[in-house]
């Protein structure tokens, strides 16, 4: 059996911006570094087509996309639709105000982790991990729901696209808030090894 080699990167939204090592910038590097096969992106196919990034994160938009145009690097755009983890959560009450503070917690522990290296380590996807977990408790269960099946739509994509080209080096660039789902499912697959960016 021929395996795809998969790495997930975590990206951090609109923290890429700030003052830290892990900058829209370093991001691009990395994915010019490691110059995968396919690298997917969050950003919707009819989005994609129809040219209309608009909506698209700003570490798609700014480094990701403008990386691959420069390069041999296919761009695969797996996101569902345009929403992303913090669209998923309450907007007002006490549910919402412990979900604003889970996010702010989140983008602290972003900010301080600092580096690639760091943000990919054990310690900060624990931290993680556990930060979305406790967040996604104060979400409805529409919401959970609706965040389960767009993660699993876009499992659906990144697998569609690996299949079409077995064996090739995926690098999947996604909010760290995904990883911890789509982490343990990519295992699972025997088509796959997943190993780290660095890795690849």
């Amino acid at each position: 059996m021929v395996k795809t080699r998969l790495a997930l990167l975590s990206t951090l939204s609109d923290v890429h911006t700030q003052p830290i090592q892990y900058d829209l910038a370093a991001l691009g590097a990395i994915v010019e570094q490691v110059a995968p096969d396919l690298l997917c992106v969050e950003l919707p196919r009819y989005d994609w087509e129809s040219g209309n990034l608009a909506q698209a994160p700003v570490e798609v938009q700014r480094s990701l996309l403008p990386l691959a145009e420069l390069s041999d690097v296919v761009v695969v755009p797996v996101g569902p639709d345009a929403r992303r983890f913090d669209d998923f959560a309450p907007m007002s009450g006490w549910r919402g105000q412990l979900a604003q503070r889970l996010s702010g917690a989140l983008r602290k522990a972003q900010r301080v982790a600092n580096n690639a290296e760091a943000v990919h380590a054990m310690l900060f996807q624990s931290v993680c991990h556990t930060l979305c977990l406790l967040n996604e408790m104060s979400w409805d269960a529409e919401a959970q729901r609706a965040w389960d099946e767009q993660n699993q739509d876009m499992l659906d994509n990144i697998l569609q696209a690996a299949r079409r080209d077995p064996g090739c080096r995926m690098l999947v660039a996604v909010q760290c808030q995904r990883v911890h789902w789509l982490q343990p499912r990519l295992r699972q697959l025997p088509d796959f090894e997943l190993v780290d960016y660095r890795d690849l």
